[in-house]
């Protein structure tokens, strides 16, 4: 019982230069973790500050039991492929998209950052975090910008079995200023069934949408 006391008597140790790097952590990854909370994220406030402050652990306990013949940084780094095991479960697919990249890429930043903090490099964690902040909240209003010129949308119609119907579907897209990225089209019971895959301007494909759901020529499936 003596020994057992005295094997967690000297285990109960710690530094003040430990606590500043765990309270850094929480601090850090608090700030991005308010960025993904504030947009109703599946990794949110806790979670991306657990994410921080355990990379931060792991990283401290790989310096702490380093030896003259072992590298101390061999723990730290299986957080780099660790990581990326749940930042796997965050990425969704559902038909033609894709959910949760940025998610899936924040949690691996914000692993980066308790790497950072653990290793005592926090102006490099700071700058760090700033620059995530930063791609989070700025490019995002660049990327919803470009979205709206760039927005892809999937048609699929009904149209007449005609010779020159494929010229004049690629001319209907033409007008409405979309570039049609892919067209397939198949027969089956209802007629001559076209699948287009269009880029452009939002407000353009609004318009189309209208013009085909109003059209006698066409009908609509799925737009």
């Amino acid at each position: 019982m003596t020994g057992l006391f005295e094997v967690f008597r000297d285990s109960w140790y710690f530094s003040w230069d430990d606590i500043a790097r765990l309270l850094a952590a929480v601090v850090l990854g608090g700030a991005i973790g308010f960025e993904r909370e504030l947009r109703d994220k599946p990794a949110g406030f806790r979670t991306i500050i657990l994410i921080c402050v355990g990379a931060c652990v792991f990283t401290i306990v790989s310096q702490s039991m380093g030896a003259p013949d072992m590298n101390s940084t061999r723990i730290a780094a299986q957080i780099v492929s660790g990581i990326g095991f749940l930042g796997a479960g965050a990425i969704l697919r559902n038909r033609n998209s894709v959910f949760g990249l940025t998610t899936a890429a924040t949690i691996w930043a914000v692993a980066a950052i308790g790497m950072a903090v653990g290793f005592g490099e926090f102006g490099l964690a700071v700058m760090g975090t700033l620059a995530i902040l930063v791609a989070l909240f700025v490019f995002d209003f660049v990327e919803k910008w470009v979205g709206k010129r760039r927005d892809i949308q999937i048609y699929e119609f009904v149209a007449p079995n005609e010779d020159d119907i494929i010229a004049r579907i690629d001319a209907m897209f033409k007008n409405a200023h979309l570039k049609a990225r892919k067209r397939t089209c198949y027969q089956d019971e209802d007629g001559l069934v076209f699948y287009v895959r269009a880029m452009g301007a939002k407000a353009n494909h609004e318009k189309l949408r209208v013009s085909l759901a109003r059209s006698a020529e066409y009908r609509l499936r799925r737009s």
